[in-house]
């Protein structure tokens, strides 16, 4: 038997308080973006203050009553919760600000965008630098710059743009189309709340996956005819459909 250290990429989402209501609400919309995609999903609990009095076998049952599996605690974790979490079975991991990602809901992501959205209304020039901003009157968020791992955006009510990579480890997610102007390789889900005529369009499509609607294909099920093209996304009868936007 040998053993060996793996980085793995681990959906991280925070704690900020010691009620779970509003972690089970935050799960319960991940997992109505993709439900397919999102079930059995291992993700890591971040505790932002050492001072919570948390009940740790009710965040296992929270965690796995909306389909994730808890794989461990990180963050703010006094000596306290640390034996609770041992007792209870819940691992404690260690991780560096590079490694461990933070999961940004899509309330604050929205925000983010109508902080972005005012700002660009005051300013006379426009960043063009790992810059993000909305166009309101085509309802088009636009995100200029490489999407990096771990980085996930969000486009509430309309489409998004990328105008860049989107690297492995990333996901962009829109309620509208999601369009990328580079290499996709991260996650991609368009339509999350639903909308089955959303579609995504890429300039290389090399994705770890694509979801329209909750359906979704990995890339080890994508047609390898459509690998590393220019290609769309689509949903017809519950099936995903791939195009050459060359031929188009």
């Amino acid at each position: 038997m040998t053993l060996k250290s793996l980085n793995f990429t681990l959906l991280v989402v925070n704690l900020e308080s010691e009620s779970l209501s509003a972690l089970a609400e935050e799960l319960n919309k991940r997992r109505l973006m993709a439900p397919e995609f999102f079930a059995n999903t291992p993700m890591v609990v971040n505790i932002e203050e050492s001072s919570l009095n948390i009940d740790f076998s009710q965040l296992k049952r929270t965690v796995a009553d909306h389909g994730f599996i808890l794989v461990g605690i990180t963050g703010s974790v006094s000596e306290a919760q640390k034996q609770l979490a041992i007792e209870h079975s819940i691992a404690l991991l260690h991780g560096s600000k590079r490694q461990v990602v933070k999961a940004t809901s899509p309330e604050k992501v929205a925000e983010q965008s109508t902080e972005s959205e005012q700002q660009n209304t005051q300013s006379t020039e426009a960043t063009l630098d790992d810059s993000e901003y909305v166009v309101s009157e085509v309802k088009t968020k636009v995100h200029v710059g490489r999407v990096r791992s771990g980085q996930q955006i969000y486009a509430k009510e309309c489409d998004l743009v990328i105008n860049g990579d989107v690297g492995a480890g990333a996901e962009v997610i829109a309620d509208g189309n999601i369009h990328v102007y580079g290499t996709l390789r991260g996650k991609a889900l368009a339509g999350a709340m639903g909308n089955t005529s959303a579609a995504i369009f890429c300039t290389v499509l090399e994705p770890e996956l694509v979801s329209i609607a909750g359906v979704y294909k990995l890339s080890e099920t994508l047609p390898e005819d459509m690998w590393s093209t220019s290609c769309s996304v689509s949903l017809e009868d519950q099936n995903l459909v791939f195009s050459s936007l060359n031929k188009i």
